[in-house]
C-alpha cells in the first residue's frame, strides 16, 4: 500500500498520521491522551482525532473513551510513501527479504521465527511494471514453546540491549521484544517492502490473490461479510505470549 505524503489522513498530514498509527499499534487499545502523544497533537484534541480515525475506518471505538486500530489502520501504519519502483528493484527487495527470513530462523539471537510468508498485492500482476511497494505478510511465532522460558529469554535480551543503550518506549514493547525485533529485522529498513502481520490480517490477505513464499499459514481466509449481517463485537482476552 502507498500513501501520498502530500495528502492528509483523518485531518493530519499523511506521514504524521502513519507514524501515529504505527505507535498506536503497540497498544491493544488506547485513549485520547495516548493518541495525542503518538500523533504529537495538542492536549485535549485526542477525542476529535479519534473520531476522525473512526470516520475514516482506521479505528473503532471499543468503550467509553477507548479505541483500537482496525485492519485498515494497520495497513496504513505499514504503508510506504516512497516513489514507485521498477519490477527489477521490487524483485531484488523480495529476494533480500527472503534471505532475512532464512536469517531469522537460523540465528539463535532471534527469539521469534517465521512460520509463513505470503506475497500479495500488485507484485502478483506481471503487467504492472512500476510498483508502489512489495506487499508481504509474515506469521511470526516464538521459537520457545514454553511461555516461562520465552519470558525469561526475552527479559535477558531486553536487559542486554538496554545495557548497550537501546531505549524502549513502552513496557509493552519490552514484553514482546521477541516479536518486534524479529518483525523489524524482516522489514530491514526497506522502503520497498510493506510488511504486514499475517496473524492480524491473514483472514483478509488469504481471501485475495496471494502466493505463499514460505511455510504454511495457520490462519484461514475470511469470507466476505453478508451485507444483511450485523457485526457482532466481543472482547477476547489476548494470549499473554502474543502481541496481537
Amino acid at each position: 500500500m502507498r500513501i501520498d505524503p502530500k495528502t492528509t489522513i483523518a485531518g493530519l498530514p499523511a506521514l504524521q498520521m502513519r507514524l501515529a498509527l504505527k505507535r498506536l499499534c503497540f497498544y491493544g487499545q488506547w485513549d485520547a491522551s495516548q493518541l495525542e502523544a503518538a500523533a504529537g497533537v495538542a492536549a485535549g484534541t485526542g477525542g476529535s482525532v479519534a473520531r476522525a480515525l473512526v470516520d475514516a475506518g482506521l479505528a473503532h471505538r471499543i468503550g467509553t473513551g477507548v479505541w483500537a486500530i482496525t485492519q485498515a489502520g494497520k495497513r496504513v501504519s505499514s504503508a510506504t510513501a516512497a516513489q514507485r519502483v521498477t519490477r527489477a528493484t521490487a524483485e531484488k527487495a523480495l529476494r533480500e527479504f527472503m534471505e532475512r527470513v532464512d536469517d531469522v530462523n537460523r540465528r539463535k539471537e532471534f527469539l521469534g521465527k517465521v512460520v509463513a510468508a505470503v506475497l500479495f498485492g500488485s507484485m502478483l500482476s506481471p503487467e504492472v511494471e512500476r510498483l508502489s511497494d512489495v506487499d508481504v505478510a509474515v506469521e511470526i511465532a516464538p521459537k520457545l514453546s514454553d511461555g516461562s522460558r520465552l519470558r525469561e529469554a526475552n527479559e535477558r535480551r531486553v536487559q542486554l540491549l538496554a545495557s548497550q543503550g537501546h531505549r524502549f518506549r513502552t513496557f509493552f514493547e519490552m514484553q514482546f521484544h521477541w516479536y518486534y525485533e524479529t518483525f523489524g529485522y524482516l522489514k530491514g529498513g526497506s522502503r520497498v517492502i510493506a510488511l504486514a502481520d499475517l496473524r492480524a490480517e491473514g483472514g483478509l490477505i488469504l481471501a485475495v490473490p496471494h502466493r505463499v513464499m514460505f511455510g504454511n499459514p495457520t490462519c484461514k481466509p475470511q469470507p466476505p461479510a453478508s451485507p444483511q449481517a450485523r457485526p457482532h463485537r466481543r472482547r477476547v482476552k489476548p494470549d499473554p505470549d502474543c502481541p496481537f
